[in-house]
């Protein structure tokens, strides 16, 4: 093989290995607007949240709320928070309505979860209790959210 055309088939082997290894990257890339059956919750005041996680799986949170123009379906990414195994995470929120998703690492590409539920009995003082499970219950992450003003 000839030097120019050793160097042509380098080029090309090397612009095959970063397209593949940009592809690989993009798939890694969360995208919580594709997540189905997102739970929503809302208040007219500001919001505080507290987000539990057990061992084991890497996950992070996103906030979302719907924009009419808004990329990726409408959904706008307000907030996005890794979540540590077994550990938890405060915050807080303004006004508004969001849909919240919290996905899981595996195998290098983010997963929406199987399992979503907001649920029908709640502690005294939340607004809302939201279970993840990889698949169903047990909850992997709790989401619970409370007035930021304490209720009289």
């Amino acid at each position: 093989m000839t030097t120019g055309r050793l160097a042509g088939f380098t080029f090309v082997v090397a612009f095959a290995a970063l397209t593949l290894a940009s592809t690989f990257a993009l798939g890694a890339e969360a995208r919580p607007w594709l997540c189905r059956d997102k739970p929503v919750f809302s208040d007219n005041t500001a919001m505080n949240f507290r987000i539990t996680t057990s061992a084991g799986r890497s996950w992070r949170m996103f906030f979302m709320q719907f924009e009419p123009d808004a990329p990726h379906d409408g959904f706008e990414i307000i907030r996005s928070a890794p979540l540590s195994p077994g550990g938890e995470t405060t915050g807080n929120l303004e006004a508004g309505r969001y849909f919240a998703v919290a996905m899981y690492s595996s195998g290098g590409n983010w997963i929406c979860p199987g399992y979503a539920q907001d649920a029908e009995h709640r502690p005294a003082g939340e607004l809302y209790n939201i279970c993840y499970g990889q698949d169903g219950p047990p909850c992997l992450v709790t989401l619970a959210i409370m007035p930021s003003a304490p209720s009289h």
